[in-house]
């Protein structure tokens, strides 16, 4: 039998379990993505059942579902799939990293740059996610980045996942050791800040 610690530790909080916060959605894109590229495929059996109808018919990727769901699946595959944080979180920035090497991507990223990444943060983040707020703080040599949101919606482990793609991105856009990282966080709120060329910093 596979353990839910990560998956119980984040419904137990909220008002109304996984239907909490109808609200806040997130595109099913990013959910059907990191199952379709699971090392092995989840357990249904001793899945959460209200998870089971996203796994088994899933709906097309450019629906809505709800973003506790979206981050419930997510904790499921932290639960299920494999044996620590660290590997769910390297696991989850090879995702991204493969994305950005793919034939499309990679003509694209050739021509970007960190900053004007950061730019584009919020308008990337309206595309995949509804009902939370995203800015961002550019400065000369990397950014900060500010998200709200309901109370607990995001659990850390995600929010540490989320900072694992954005890196990954930075990194594809020509900043190879770009940092990045969740520097300050509570139950609705949480600070992101990027180094792109650490060796450039005083």
């Amino acid at each position: 039998m596979h353990a839910s610690h990560h998956l119980d530790s984040y419904l137990r909080p909220l008002p109304e379990g996984l239907e909490s916060y109808p609200e806040c959605e997130a595109k099913a894109s990013i959910y059907r993505s990191a199952v379709a590229q699971l090392p092995k495929p989840l357990d249904l059996s001793q899945l959460h059942p209200g998870l089971v109808p996203y796994i088994e018919d899933p709906v097309p990727k450019s629906s809505w579902v709800p973003e506790v769901v979206n981050t419930a699946i997510y904790m499921a595959i932290a639960d299920q799939v494999f044996s620590n944080e660290t590997a769910f979180l390297d696991w989850v920035e090879d995702i991204g990293a493969r994305v950005f090497r793919s034939p499309m991507y990679r003509i694209l990223m050739a021509v970007a740059s960190p900053k004007r990444l950061a730019s584009g943060g919020e308008r990337r983040w309206g595309a995949f996610h509804r009902g939370t707020d995203y800015s961002v703080t550019i400065g000369e040599n990397g950014a900060t980045t500010r998200i709200e949101f309901p109370p607990r919606l995001f659990s850390r482990l995600v929010l540490d996942a989320t900072a694992r793609s954005i890196r990954a991105a930075y990194r594809a856009s020509g900043a190879d050791n770009a940092i990045y990282g969740v520097i300050e966080s509570s139950q609705t709120h949480v600070v992101m800040r990027s180094v792109w060329f650490p060796d450039r910093e005083g």
